[in-house]
């Protein structure tokens, strides 16, 4: 798994589950770079606080159109979560909650990656007592055209 030295540091309980063997029409290295993405920022969020990462991958239908499938994979963590302002400028250029350590990049490039593969993300997140972000990403199973 990606940054597993920095999830054993952390004490972090990761939960995988495969539900899928479902292949993806895409270039790997991209694809990968979105999930290694979604996991660093999830490890970020647990330095702060938390102590889960999950990482769920199955088969599922576009929300948007049910009749397009594909797979889908959600990277959820128990962390801080994020406020509505950091929520609404997330996939733009340039916006980091990180100072320093992030260039703003991360998840603007993402949401490109996925864009030009045909799919979507979409993200939920809570601040107070349960709180905690989850990104879900789906990807078609075709080079089905996209409904916007």
């Amino acid at each position: 798994m990606f940054y597993q030295r920095q999830v054993q540091s952390l004490g972090v309980k990761v939960e995988k589950r495969f539900d899928s063997s479902g292949r993806v029409i895409g270039v790997s290295g991209e694809l990968r770079q979105v999930v290694a993405n979604l996991i660093a920022n999830a490890i970020d969020a647990l330095t702060v606080t938390g102590t889960k990462l999950k990482l769920h991958v199955y088969e599922s239908a576009d929300w948007r159109n049910l009749s397009r499938r594909g797979i889908r994979v959600v990277v959820a963590d128990d962390g801080p979560g994020m406020n509505a302002e950091t929520q609404a400028n997330l996939f733009h250029p340039f916006y980091t909650t990180k100072g320093q350590r992030g260039t703003g990049l991360g998840l603007w490039v993402s949401h490109g990656i996925i864009g030009k593969h045909g799919g979507t993300i979409r993200l939920r997140s809570k601040t107070g007592e349960r709180h905690g972000t989850c990104f879900s990403v789906f990807l078609p199973i075709s080079n089905q055209t996209k409904t916007r």
